[in-house]
Formats: C-alpha cells, structure tokens, sequence
C-alpha cells in the first residue's frame, strides 16, 4: 500500500509539473491598449484607406489571419465566424472577444494574436504599403528615417583601397571632427594607438565612439607622405546625417538627400548654406536610392526650388482633391540637376517630378521607381503602428507617376562598382557635372 501511495505521489508530481511547466495565457479580456489597437485600426481602415473595402470583408480577414496565425505556431482552431454588425464598437468588441478566445485554445499570447488579427486586416486591402507595424518593427521604422543620437565624433568613415587604413569619407557640419580641423579625404592613421591598417568599417566606428565627454586620441595624415599629426577630440552626441554635401570642381556644389527625415529640411538648409558661402554656381540634387520619407520634408525641401508655383496634387478617398503650392519665393536660383534611378521613390519622386514639371532642374540617370500613392502613419496605444495609404498624388502636370515612374530628361546608366558622389567613380554625376559646366559657362557670374 505504501509503494502503491509513493507511486500514486510521485504520478501526481509529475502530472503537476507538466500542467505548471506548460504556459498558459488563458485571458478572459484583451489588454485595454491592446484592444485599443484593434479598435483605432479597423477604424482608419474602413474610414481613411485609400481604396475602400467592406467592413465585412475586413473582419474576415482578421478572423482567416487568427486560424493562420495559430496553424503557423502548430495549433489547429477554429474561429466562428464574424460579422460586422454596423455598429464598429460592437463589431470590434466582438472580434476582441474572437482573439482572446483564438488565443486561449491555441495555448498563446492574446496581444500577438491581436497583432496577427490587425496584420490580417492590413492585408487584406492587397497594397503593400499598408503595413501593420509591432512595437520592435515601429521602433526599426522609425529609426531608418529618423537614426538616434549616438556618441562620437562626427564623421563617416571607409577603408581606403589604396592604403588599407580608414578614410574620412565626411565631416558633420559643427560636430566635434569638423571642429578639430578634420576633413574629407584625412586618413585616420590610428585611434588610441590601434592601427586602423586592415580594420573594417565597423571596426573603426566602434574605436571611435564612446562616451560623450571622453577623448580620443587620432594619428591623421592627408596621405601616407606626409608626418601624422596627434589629435585628441572630446566625444560628444552627434545626430546620424541624412544629408550629406560638398563641393565639386568649378564651384559645382553636391549635396546628397540619402532619406526625408524630420530633421532633413534643417540639414538641407544648412548645407545649402555651407555650399553658398563657398561660391557655389550650380547645384546636383542627389536623390538615387532615396526611398522616400516625410512628405512635408519633400514638400519643403521642393519650395526652395520652386517659388509660387504647384508642387503636387493630392487625391483622396471620394475623389477629393487638392493641390499644394510652393509656400515660399524659390530661394535657389542655381541651375540644377537631379541625379535619380530605379531607388529614387515616394517622397524623392515627389520632389524630382515638382522640380522637372516647374522646369526648376534637369533630371539625369535612369527611369525612377514609381510610387505614386502616400501613407498616413499612426502611432497606436502600446507602441505598434498601422500606416495605410490614404492618398494618390500627381506631378505639377497632374502626371500619375505610380507603378510608372519619372523619366529623366538625360538618360544614362549607372556604371559598374558605382561610389556614389565621387567623379572619377560615378559617371551619372559626371554627367550631371558636364551639364551644369555647360549652363555656367555661358553665365555671367
């Protein structure tokens, strides 16, 4: 009989232990900003998409996206069906009820499966810009556009191929480098001692961040003909550039716009300004790659070119148009070239198509990608985010560039192992370079 009990004990403390190490995120309501989410995201798809979609349609898809949600974490379930009933609150309560439910049979997490649901009904408007964004991914997003303040110097570096050590490729205007007397072109012979002979991008960046208020001490030569020279910089935080500019042979300023960020127009602005004061008599615009960003930095970055004139027109659900003018007189008044290709999208093409229309520059390159729709963006309650397209937009000349894209008025292609924004390696900007020469030129100065 004892045996019998001890077995019995011993069953039972297992049985126990399987029950206790199995997690269980049985809930019997969603988080409040969970269902938030869910409920301020059914409601801008069914009222500011783009293209509109039934409200039943919609709740199907979340429903099929929990089932596949499920299937995919090795969980066969089975949602009964939605319906919308025309009243949102009721249909959202409703499907937050279907979540909670889906992810108690399926043993998981009510807020992941909230997230599979809202991803379901982004989904289903078959666009794929309109994305369902997690906190981590919104957090990503943010920081392709906007790069956080890190700690360092001010420069961006590469591995010069002629000598192995670490180029300075460029200086951040006012940051610690420029002040320094660091320039483009400067190789870092060492940092703290540590030959940077062989040493990796990522290699040298980390030697050369470290905590604001630190020093660190550089060997820096123009060229290895020349005796390096100590000097020591006091770190400090430094805000990651999205433009970056210089001057080209016979007073031909560049300035490259690698994203449209918040901080973009300011950075413009003062580069512009930079290029000025170095006697600049014309300009290339540098817009390849630029995937996009804020329209209202396109729109401002444009209004320098532009005086008075149309920059695009907007078009909304339930064929509501408008049409956005330049708000300012057109400060630029250097010829200027766009350089563009097959990455040049969104928000670049925005400002590549108003600067082509209003006859403000010349595109060179090749054909750009062809985003012709806009996305509003929003934050939701617990950190995600939905970003859905709202809106179609045309040229000056009422041009829809979408799924077509802008063709340049001087077509050439990208040469091979391009480096951007050097002459001798990039012959699109010396395509554009030769053009300008050619209008300042004939100028009077």
């Amino acid at each position: 009989m004892k045996q019998l009990l001890r077995r019995l004990a011993s069953a039972a403390f297992l049985m126990l232990f399987a029950l206790c190490a199995r997690p269980v995120f049985a809930q019997t309501a969603l988080p409040a900003r969970t269902a938030a989410d869910v409920q301020q995201s059914f409601h801008l798809l069914e009222t500011t998409a783009y293209r509109a979609l039934e409200a039943q349609q919609v709740v199907d898809a979340a429903r099929a996206a929990l089932v596949e949600y499920a299937r995919k974490h090795g969980a066969t379930i089975t949602v009964p069906a939605l319906h919308d009933t025309g009243d949102e609150t009721r249909t959202t309560t409703a499907l937050d009820d279907a979540i909670v439910n889906a992810a108690a049979a399926a043993h998981g997490d009510a807020t992941e499966y909230a997230y599979a649901a809202i991803d379901g009904m982004a989904a289903t408007f078959d666009d794929r810009y309109t994305q369902f964004l997690t906190p981590d991914e919104y957090r990503q997003f943010n920081d392709a556009l906007d790069p956080e303040r890190i700690s360092g110097i001010g420069v961006l570096v590469e591995q010069d191929a002629d000598t192995s050590y670490i180029r300075v490729s460029y200086v951040l205007p006012n940051a610690p480098a420029e002040r320094a007397g660091l320039h483009e072109g400067d190789l870092l012979i060492s940092v703290d001692g540590t030959s940077t002979k062989g040493l990796t991008i990522d290699g040298a960046s980390r030697l050369l961040r470290g905590r604001a208020g630190s020093v660190v001490n550089l060997q820096v030569a123009p060229s290895l003909h020349v005796t390096p020279r100590a000097v020591p910089i006091t770190r400090s935080e430094v805000q990651p550039p999205t433009v970056v500019f210089k001057m080209l042979p016979n007073q031909i300023g560049y300035v490259y716009v690698l994203v449209f960020g918040r901080t973009t127009p300011d950075e413009f602005n003062l580069a512009l300004q930079r290029l000025r004061e170095q006697g600049a008599r014309a300009l290339v615009l540098d817009l390849r790659n630029d995937t996009g960003g804020y329209v209202n930095s396109a729109l401002d970055i444009s209004s320098h070119f532009v005086g008075n004139q149309a920059i695009l027109t907007v078009e909304e659900r339930g064929d509501h148009a408008t049409t956005i003018d330049s708000d300012n007189e057109g400060q630029i008044d250097l010829p200027t070239t766009v350089l563009v290709n097959g990455f040049t999208a969104s928000a670049s093409e925005i400002t590549a198509g108003a600067l082509q229309d209003d006859g403000a520059a010349t595109l060179v390159g090749t054909r750009t990608f062809g985003k012709g729709v806009m996305q509003t963006l929003t934050e939701l309650a617990d950190g995600a985010a939905i970003k859905i397209t709202t809106a179609h937009y045309l040229t000056p000349r009422q041009r829809d560039i979408n799924l077509r894209g802008i063709d340049p008025d001087v077509s050439i292609d990208e040469n091979h192992d391009a480096r951007f924004g050097e002459l001798d390696h990039d012959a699109q900007l010396r395509a554009a370079v030769a053009f300008l020469q050619k209008k300042i030129a004939v100028a009077p100065r």
